[in-house]
C-alpha cells in the first residue's frame, strides 16, 4: 500500500477504540486490511498483483451492534482516495461500514478483463461476513465503470454459486456508468463473451440500481435499456436504471479529460472525452446513498 495515501487517509478519522462486556464497539479509524480472494474453476485467483486483495476498512462512529457495509470498488484508473472518501464518509455518516478496495494504483494499471476480478469482489463479500462487526445479512456493493461492471457481474446466480457456494450474497449493488454494452453481450451471449456465458440467465435476486450517461463514449445512449431488455422478466424485476441524458462517462473524476479507451465505443476503441458533472454528481450520490440506506438499513423481518 502507498503509505502517503494511507496516512493522508487517516488523519481524517480520529482514533477510537472501545471493546467492552455491552457489545460489539466501532473502531471509526480506518484500518489497512488484506484478505484472500474468493475464486472459481471459471475464474481462478488472478495473481498480476498476488493472491491477496488490499482495502482500507472503516467504521462508522457510536455504534455498539452489528452493522451493515458496503464495498467500494475504483476505476480502471486505480485507487481513487478522494472517491472513496465522498462515498465513505456519506455512507458512515448512515451508520454503514465501508471496504473499499486498493486493486492496483494509477501508476501500475493492468491489461485485463473485469472478469479476471470477480473474485476480488466476492473475497471482500467473504472477508466482510467473517467480520464479527458486520452483519452478513446486510453487505451490499458499489462500483465505478471498471468496478461498476464488477457491481453488476456479482449479481449473477451463476457467479455467485460458483464464487460463494452457500455462503452470503450482496444484499444490494448500485453500479456507476459500468459500460452496459458489455452487459448487454453476455445476456445475449455473445461468442467474444464466452468467458461469463450464462452469466444474467438469472440473477441472485438483490437490488440492482445503475447509473448512466447519454454521452458515454464507452456506450451508445440506450445500451443499458438494451441490457435490462435482454434480461430474462423475472431478472428483470432486479434491475433499476437512472439515466442522465447530458452525462459522460465519468461524470464524478475531476476536470476535463480526453484519453484512448480500449474498450470504448462499444468495444471498438475511441478516444473519450469525459467532464466533471457536478449536478450529475451531486445527484448520483443522493439516489444511491438512499437507494442503500432503504435496503441496508431497513428493520430485519421477525
Amino acid at each position: 500500500m502507498n503509505s502517503r495515501d494511507i496516512a493522508l487517509f487517516l488523519l481524517v478519522f480520529p482514533a477510537l477504540v472501545v471493546f467492552g462486556k455491552q457489545g460489539l464497539a466501532a473502531d471509526p479509524a480506518p484500518q489497512e486490511v488484506s484478505f484472500p480472494q474468493a475464486p472459481s474453476q471459471r475464474l481462478p485467483i488472478w495473481l498480476d498483483y498476488g493472491e491477496q486483495v488490499n482495502a482500507i476498512f472503516a467504521m462508522p462512529s457510536g455504534t455498539t451492534r452489528k452493522v451493515p457495509a458496503v464495498v467500494l470498488i475504483h476505476t480502471r484508473g486505480g485507487y481513487d482516495r478522494a472517491q472513496y472518501e465522498v462515498y465513505g464518509n456519506a455512507l458512515r455518516e448512515k451508520g454503514i461500514a465501508t471496504l473499499g478496495l486498493v486493486l492496483f494504483y494509477p501508476s501500475r494499471v493492468p491489461s485485463h478483463r473485469p472478469s479476471n476480478l470477480v473474485p476480488h469482489a466476492f473475497g471482500a463479500l467473504k472477508y466482510l461476513a467473517s467480520r464479527p462487526e458486520i452483519d452478513p445479512n446486510r453487505i451490499a456493493i458499489v462500483g465505478f465503470s471498471m468496478g461498476g461492471i464488477l457491481t453488476v457481474l456479482t449479481a449473477s446466480d451463476l457467479l455467485a454459486s460458483e464464487h460463494m457456494g452457500n455462503g452470503p450474497r450482496f444484499a444490494a449493488h448500485a453500479a456507476f456508468y459500468p459500460v452496459c454494452w458489455i452487459h448487454d453481450e453476455i445476456a445475449r451471449d455473445t461468442p467474444r463473451m464466452k468467458g461469463v456465458s450464462g452469466a444474467y440467465a438469472k440473477l441472485t435476486g438483490a437490488p440492482v440500481h445503475i447509473l448512466a450517461g447519454g454521452k458515454d463514449g464507452w456506450d451508445d445512449p440506450d445500451s443499458c435499456q438494451k441490457f435490462l431488455e435482454a434480461l430474462a422478466p423475472d431478472a428483470r424485476k432486479s434491475v433499476t436504471l437512472t439515466f442522465y441524458p447530458d452525462a459522460p462517462h465519468h461524470w464524478d473524476g475531476e476536470g476535463r479529460r480526453r484519453y484512448y479507451g480500449a474498450a470504448a465505443c462499444k468495444g471498438k476503441g475511441c478516444e473519450v472525452d469525459d467532464w466533471y458533472d457536478p449536478v450529475t454528481t451531486q445527484d448520483g450520490k443522493k439516489v444511491v446513498i438512499e437507494f442503500l440506506a432503504s435496503i441496508l438499513l431497513r428493520e430485519p423481518k421477525k
